[in-house]
């Protein structure tokens, strides 16, 4: 059955698994005894599948001492069934051997055991966990006043301070997420870097964005030497800003990397899970191989991690098997063995193997190769199915998650809504002030509906300057709700253009939201919420519509 890990410290939860994995080998080598005392025939395989599970955990669990009594027996079953000729005085001494070191392991005190090496947390925050918090160093009080405005609809909490004693009390109190400093505040030239400086000297390190009118190479460099990570001139870009502060902070947009883990070693596929977990992705375990399709309609992960030697159905047989239904044949397969690869490296490379991964290995290494590999798979996917501008799903990718979530609520009863968003003028804007300063309203929009909506929404650019929502499980009512509290917010960023028309411009969009309802197709459930775009438009802009109802205008 597939389950989810649960979120509980990560090197507590490894002990109390390892600690399920001690409890089990007792019944472990009764098991592995009954089958040594079948015929040969009938019980050296079920030994080998026993073992086998039993070497790989062992490794895991950095029980080395066990691991290697289980491979060299391993290793002499291996032999006769390869048609060598074993006395049983051999194969029995290598069982004594096991035994004993099945009886160390549980005679031992926990504390005598190796200790757990998990991967270290990931750092960085969600977007759900709201606000991120950052403190200003700003003399100016309007244009203080001015980018916390501007940075509200993006969930920043923004903290102006005047003098820069406050502004470091604040910091020594409460550490924020970030910092953004003015280089030059009040009279002195490099106010804002000897304050950072001053910081630092003291032990506190946060990520600092400089801001200044000057963008000399003097200003740079002491910026650099009080360790910014960061440095914008005035007037500041809000987007570039905004794109910066998430990437500094470690604010992502997207969702996390989903790892589907398929073993029947239940307490291993739990520590892989966990190590998974720590390293700040999301993991689901599977432990009968013929629940992977459907969990992987279910789970949609980035990557599969399949163990190669399963009872009933192995490995690289399931993964022939997945590459029978079209829409997982790209999905990247690493494989996991006790075995040299070598022999099963090329059926595996035919079946679109990412790799293999040897057991043992330690925790913190699978999650840097699960880790490398399912972010080249998410960027690879990224260039097929993202706009290259926006970054949100390109019109293609778009209907076949649209086709996806309204077979999804038709099969489990659940509402879904729909939105097309439409930006205001937008040739207009592209004709004043340029296609570089358009291409930069289109990016804000983006990003803010990418920051304000929930994970499971799914945001794609429709054509041009439209945009288009996916809502699953959302009533119309409470889409029209948000569609106009995010309108209301896009409406109220200042953007800089074209400098001879001006110090910046506002920009609005009009949207159409529509409803998925019993007898409503695909093309219908389109062709309703562009009739309610186009509806807005004509009604004055700046708008939402559903159902002949109009919320929000200039």
């Amino acid at each position: 059955m597939a389950s989810f890990v649960s979120d509980i410290d990560p090197v507590a939860r490894g002990e109390v698994i390892r600690r399920g994995f001690l409890d089990s080998l007792p019944d472990r080598l009764g098991r592995m005894a009954a089958a040594f005392e079948m015929p040969p025939a009938e019980g050296r395989a079920l030994l080998l599948d026993l073992l086998h599970a039993l070497v790989g955990s062992a490794g895991t669990f950095r029980l080395s001492h066990l691991a290697d009594a289980g491979r060299k027996l391993e290793g002499l079953l291996c032999k006769t069934a390869a048609g060598q000729s074993l006395s049983d005085t051999a194969l029995t001494a290598a069982f004594r051997r096991l035994e004993r070191a099945v009886a160390h392991v549980l005679a031992a005190d926990p504390s005598e055991l190796p200790s757990l090496v998990m991967p270290a947390p990931r750092k960085g925050r969600d977007t759900l966990t709201g606000h991120a918090l950052i403190y200003y160093l700003e003399d100016d009080v309007e244009q203080a006043r001015q980018l916390v405005s501007q940075l509200e609809p993006y969930d920043f909490h923004l903290v102006p301070f005047q003098e820069p004693a406050a502004f470091m009390r604040a910091v020594r109190i409460a550490p924020p997420d970030a910092l953004l400093v003015d280089v030059m505040c009040g009279s002195s030239l490099m106010a804002g870097p000897d304050t950072i400086s001053a910081l630092t000297e003291e032990g506190i390190h946060l990520p600092t964005i400089f801001l200044s009118a000057r963008g000399d190479f003097k200003a740079r460099l002491q910026a650099v030497r009080a360790g910014g990570s960061g440095y914008m001139t005035k007037p500041v870009d809000t987007v570039a800003l905004v794109e910066r502060l998430d990437e500094q902070i470690g604010r992502s947009t997207t969702k996390p990397y989903r790892v589907l883990i398929v073993d029947d070693e239940t307490e291993a596929a739990e520590q892989y899970a966990e190590a998974i977990r720590t390293a700040g992705m999301e993991p689901l375990i599977v432990n009968e191989p013929e629940e992977t399709v459907e969990a992987i309609r279910a789970f949609g992960p980035d990557i599969l991690l399949l163990d190669v030697n399963m009872p009933g159905c192995g490995g690289l047989e399931l993964a022939a098997l997945l590459r029978q239904h079209e829409g997982l044949l790209s999905l990247p397969i690493l494989f996991i063995t006790a075995s040299a690869p070598e022999e099963m490296r090329s059926p595996a490379l035919h079946l679109g193997a990412a790799d293999f991964l040897r057991k043992p290995f330690a925790l913190d290494s699978l999650a840097d190769e699960v880790l490398a590999r399912v972010r080249r798979a998410r960027q690879l996917h990224a260039l097929m199915a993202r706009d290259s501008l926006t970054a949100v799903l390109n019109h293609g990718a778009l209907q076949e998650q649209l086709t996806m979530e309204v077979a999804r609520s038709a099969r489990d009863g659940k509402q879904l809504s729909f939105a097309m968003i439409d930006i205001d003028l937008f040739k207009r804007i592209n004709d004043d002030h340029g296609h570089a300063v358009g291409d930069r309203v289109l990016k804000a929009l983006a990003r803010l509906l990418q920051q304000r909506l929930r994970r499971t929404d799914i945001i794609g650019r429709y054509g041009g300057e439209e945009f288009a929502i996916i809502l699953p499980g959302t009533p119309a009512e409470a889409a029209v709700t948000l569609l106009d509290k995010l309108r209301q917010d896009f409406a109220g960023i200042r953007f800089k253009g074209n400098e001879a028309l001006g110090v910046g411009f506002n920009v609005s969009f009009s949207a159409g939201v529509a409803e998925l309802r019993e007898g409503l197709d695909l093309p219908s459930l389109n062709l309703a919420a562009d009739s309610a775009l186009y509806f807005a438009k004509r009604s004055g802009r700046n708008r939402v519509h559903l159902n002949g109802s109009l919320t929000g205008s200039l």
